[in-house]
């Protein structure tokens, strides 16, 4: 049981005040949540937009690669297809010298690339720069291929009866 106390006593008054005043939340701590939440909110949002970013950088990079290979393996293709006509109008008889101009594009996917003749394959062997991917394609020919390697681009496609098929810029 509590004393009594008389109604005027400051004492008990200015305890039951420092009660209340310790109860009640002061208005800067409100201010503070305010903003934490907000620094907090910001943080999170950055995180998940860079962990996004990562994942969509190596997406991309896939996919170019592989952008870059089918271009590749088109271009081999239509190279490939202008050496067997020069190849099979040179090997006709009576022919003397054929050349043919296969117009290819000077880049693939962004990047320059290399063709390269390997006569001992028969396969022409197409890299990009940047990504590097390498693509094989065969030749099927009847007379001789002619070790070459040019730059991606216009490309001259020769058929002379002492040196066979040669691929030259």
């Amino acid at each position: 049981m509590t004393p009594p106390t008389r109604p005027g006593n400051r004492g008990d008054r200015a305890r039951r005040e420092r009660r209340v005043s310790r109860a009640r939340p002061r208005s800067t701590d409100r201010g503070v949540s305010t903003a934490l939440g907000y620094v907090l909110t910001l943080t999170i949002t950055v995180v998940l937009i860079s962990g996004l970013m990562v994942a969509a950088g190596g997406f991309v990079s896939d996919e170019r690669e592989r952008v870059t290979e089918t271009e590749l393996d088109v271009v081999g293709n239509r190279l490939a297809a202008g050496i067997e006509s020069v190849d099979r109008i040179g090997a006709a008889p009576g022919e003397s010298r054929v050349e043919a101009r296969v117009r290819l594009p000077p880049r693939v996917a962004g990047t320059t690339y290399t063709i390269e003749v390997l006569p001992a394959s028969n396969e022409l062997v197409l890299t990009s720069t940047d990504p590097e991917v390498t693509v094989r394609v065969s030749v099927e020919t009847e007379t001789s291929l002619a070790a070459s390697r040019v730059d991606g681009g216009d490309v001259t496609i020769t058929y002379d009866p002492s040196s066979g098929v040669e691929v030259a810029s």
